[in-house]
């Protein structure tokens, strides 16, 4: 007898291939049958009018830590993820020794969106290399697959210490870093993973230990792997904000890095530039050159705009970009309401162009997302712009004046990058490309794109018409699993994972967006939950049963991608 059988689903099964209805077994952790399945299942799932497809994918993931106080890694498996990969970036918290705990946390405080008082009570350290790391996780159970990058910044700060953040990496270095590379594969890495990012760097505006890598130590930590044959390096680029000629002549080199290793270089992120219209179509066009040629260079694109939020009550990833910001949020929340209320200062605010220019390209880009006064929610989802026309103010005035009614605490959101959905559909259809950048477990305070999955599913295919279901089920389960070496997931096919989704195409969709209070110590994240998804299985075990989180932790630490 089977341990479960979904029978009558519309079984879309990750190959891309048209989709029917018919049944799937599962024998334990495995899918035993699928098509027709005589026999009777221990439980028995009625699947009618709903599609079953493999547990999604999500490549582009920063839980490492959040899995020491949520194991569960939400919201991801209530969107269907059943497998993250996370230590992207070269942020991870292994290896590191004992005495420099603090200065990571550090690190991670501004490039994740956490508190550090959130960090300290949070991370159950208990190790000093990478084994050790991926031990304590698999002591502690986690409720999705876990696969993990082991982080540049992290070994660079192993090897060289404070140096790390001071100059360039000598030969002797390089080779240590170098070693502990092989170290993490050997313990079960799937790959390194590197920062040259601009935006990323210390509260102090120390740049992060990676960036400061020159290309003969990327080149060593390459042919690290080159010596294994296996792994991924995922880069976050220099120019994630340069223009798209310096792009292009940054790919040219991961590309040199492709060769060296002889395997996947995956760099994130890739998005539609509203600034430079029809440049990441180039850009993806290369790179599809590129793996014709044998050499596997693969940008990462996102199916949704790129939207950050922020308010004033609390320094944020956002805020902290701007300079003309970062030392005003670094004030008391006393002195920043003064400040709005002073007219020298809001004068100050009309001059600084870039506020608007830069951060929303206009103020009918500003909006009011989420209103903690109840008498101004009915403002929610309007521009800044749409504000000052009903009231009669200019739009500074009108801004400044939300800012102070709602106590600093006005949860406001720009897009940034995928505001063009004619290109956005061009990005998510190439074949070049790789389809993830939810950034889950980072930027908790300012990004919440957890739910990618979900908005592909719901916008892209339902409402749009863009994809096919079964295309879009092909991007977030075989072809992560094919690109990442995650063996035996994303297909249902008798012998694999029984990782599995089950959801109603007809209703899937996203909540909106919430700010709780669940982080240790009572911080603050954005969350966003899903309609529409009504089970979820890892290896065979319900972690969302009927659309609610069922609490098990039945994943495992895929080492080496397996």
């Amino acid at each position: 007898m089977a341990d479960l059988v979904v029978r009558g689903a519309l079984l879309c099964d990750g190959s891309g291939h048209e989709a029917a209805r018919g049944d799937l077994a599962v024998a334990g952790d495995r899918i035993a049958a699928v098509g027709h399945v005589g026999e009777r299942g221990a439980r028995e799932i009625d699947g009618a009018g709903l599609a079953l497809a493999p547990g999604f994918i999500d490549v582009h993931t920063h839980y490492d830590c959040q899995l020491f106080w949520d194991p569960q890694a939400s919201p991801s498996p209530w969107h269907g993820v059943t497998t993250v990969v996370m230590g992207n970036c070269g942020f991870t918290i292994a290896p590191c020794r004992e005495a420099d705990r603090e200065t990571l946390m550090q690190l991670l405080l501004f490039v994740e969106g956490m508190p550090i008082e959130t960090l300290r009570a949070g991370i159950a350290w208990a190790w000093e290399d990478f084994a050790g790391y991926l031990g304590a996780l698999e002591r502690r159970g986690v409720g999705p697959n876990v696969a993990a990058f082991i982080g540049h910044s992290a070994v660079r700060y192993r090897v060289m210490g404070r140096a790390a953040v001071e100059r360039p990496a000598t030969a002797e270095e390089c080779a240590q870093m170098a070693a502990l590379v092989r170290d993490g594969m050997a313990a079960g890495a799937i790959g390194w993973s590197t920062s040259l990012s601009p935006t990323h760097f210390f509260g102090d505006g120390t740049p992060a230990p990676s960036r400061l890598a020159d290309e003969a130590e990327l080149l060593a930590l390459a042919r690290a792997l080159a010596d294994l044959g296996r792994g991924v390096i995922e880069i976050a680029p220099r120019t994630t904000i340069g223009p798209p000629a310096d792009k292009a002549e940054e790919q040219r080199f991961f590309a040199e890095l492709a060769r060296a290793s002889g395997t996947v270089v995956s760099w994130a992120p890739l998005l539609d530039n509203p600034f430079a219209p029809g440049s990441a179509r180039k850009i993806i066009e290369e790179s599809a050159e590129f793996q014709a040629g044998g050499v596997q260079v693969v940008p990462q694109v996102g199916c949704r705009p790129l939207e950050v939020r922020f308010d004033f009550t609390e320094p944020a990833f956002y805020l902290e970009q701007n300079p003309f910001w970062r030392p005003i949020m670094a004030k008391s929340r006393d002195e920043r309401r003064r400040l709005f209320a002073d007219a020298e200062f809001r004068a100050e605010l009309g001059r600084q162009t870039g506020f608007v220019a830069a951060l929303a390209q206009g103020w009918d880009r500003l909006v009011l997302r989420l209103a903690a006064s109840e008498g101004l929610r009915h403002w929610q989802d309007r521009s800044v712009a749409e504000i000052a026309a009903a009231q009669g103010r200019t739009p500074l005035d009108a801004f400044c004046a939300l800012v102070l009614e709602d106590d600093l605490a006005t949860q406001w959101g720009v897009v940034l990058m995928n505001h063009d959905e004619r290109a956005v559909a061009e990005l998510i259809r190439h074949p070049a490309g790789l389809l993830a950048l939810s950034d889950a477990g980072a930027h908790v305070d300012t990004l919440c794109d957890q739910g990618f999955t979900t908005y592909l599913l719901g916008h892209w295919v339902r409402e749009l018409g863009a994809l096919a279901l079964e295309e879009a089920v092909r991007l977030v389960t075989s072809v992560p699993a094919e690109r990442y070496g995650l063996r035996g997931r994303g297909r249902l096919a008798p012998g694999y994972a029984a990782d599995l989704v089950l959801f109603d195409p007809a209703r899937v969709a996203m909540r909106p967006t919430e700010m709780v209070y669940d982080l240790p110590r009572g911080q603050r994240r954005l969350l966003q939950r899903a309609e529409g998804i009504v089970d979820v299985f890892v290896n065979g075990v319900p972690v969302v049963a009927d659309g609610a989180p069922a609490g098990r932790r039945p994943g495992r630490v895929l080492r080496g991608g397996g």
